[in-house]
């Protein structure tokens, strides 16, 4: 039962002796290069960058608590201002 359910590697079948020419292995190269280069760029775009930003505005939120432990800037206190009057 385990024998049926098992998956031949179809590269035993390939002959041995045989052995590929330049061209094609650098072709091969060149492809697995092509795709590991867009995995990485593709990493960068969509989980690296993202990544910086967001702990680049969770910074500046954490700064401007800090300086600002009522959590009122002078923007909010001018609206209170006008509003007040």
């Amino acid at each position: 039962m385990k024998n049926q359910n098992k998956i031949e590697n179809p590269f035993k079948k390939i002959i041995q002796e045989i052995e590929l020419p330049e061209a094609m292995k650098d072709k091969v190269i060149n492809n697995v290069n092509l795709i590991k280069l867009s995995l990485e760029l593709s990493e960068l775009f969509l989980v690296s960058i993202p990544d910086v930003v967001f702990n680049f505005m969770e910074t500046e939120k954490k700064k401007e608590a800090d300086e600002d432990p009522d959590n009122t800037t002078e923007d909010n206190n001018d609206y209170n201002i006008e509003k007040d009057i």
